[in-house]
């Protein structure tokens, strides 16, 4: 048994409309040898085909926050003349590598990297209450202002889909002492 084996089971099984459930049920008796709880984990990061139909416009509106996001800390050096057009090695620096690649991992639907990118751009609401005080007071950098609040709405998209599309399955004890069982939250169609 090896979890690529699992993985490329389980991506088939979701790729033909079984809610994750039916995937786990038939994951465990494809894998006897399999623990409940690492097929859980593996399933439970895969999006069913009913969840990317339902969340599909969502998820492109995360994917075109995040490119704005890039666009917009390419566009500040560059529209500011901070960084000539003859400074090559200079472009590389502005690139936005870790939020492409981030981008990446979203747009193939990775679910560990949902949550990542919800919590850590999601902890920018603190730079964002900053500027917006500052806003008040004296007046505010509009480029610190717009990447902060683009931050904290990538969060927030990134968390509702972590928490809605890869929802953690439950554990349910047997009370006549049998093995656990695992349930996945049922999914309804729109």
């Amino acid at each position: 048994m090896s979890v690529k084996a699992i993985k490329a089971k389980a991506e088939e099984l979701l790729s033909f409309g079984i809610p994750k459930q039916q995937a786990f049920d038939n994951l465990m008796l494809q894998f006897p040898e399999a623990k409940p709880k690492k097929v859980a984990e593996v399933l439970r990061y895969m999006p069913s085909l009913l969840a990317r139909e339902r969340y599909r416009s969502l998820h492109l509106a995360l994917l075109g926050l995040i490119a704005a996001s890039a666009a917009l800390r390419l566009a500040r050096p560059l529209l500011t003349g901070s960084v000539g057009l003859d400074q090559a090695t200079a472009y590389l620096s502005l690139v936005p590598i870790a939020t492409l690649l981030l981008g990446y991992s979203l747009y193939r639907w990775q679910g560990q990297v949902f949550e990542w990118v919800g919590w850590g751009n999601v902890v920018g609401v603190f730079g964002l209450m900053k500027e917006l005080n500052l806003l008040a007071k004296d007046g505010v950098d509009l480029w610190d202002l717009s990447g902060r609040l683009l931050s904290v709405c990538i969060g927030g998209v990134a968390l509702y889909l972590a928490y809605r599309v890869f929802t953690k399955p439950k554990v349910e004890k047997d009370p006549l002492g049998g093995p656990d069982r695992v349930v996945f939250r049922e999914e309804h169609p729109i």
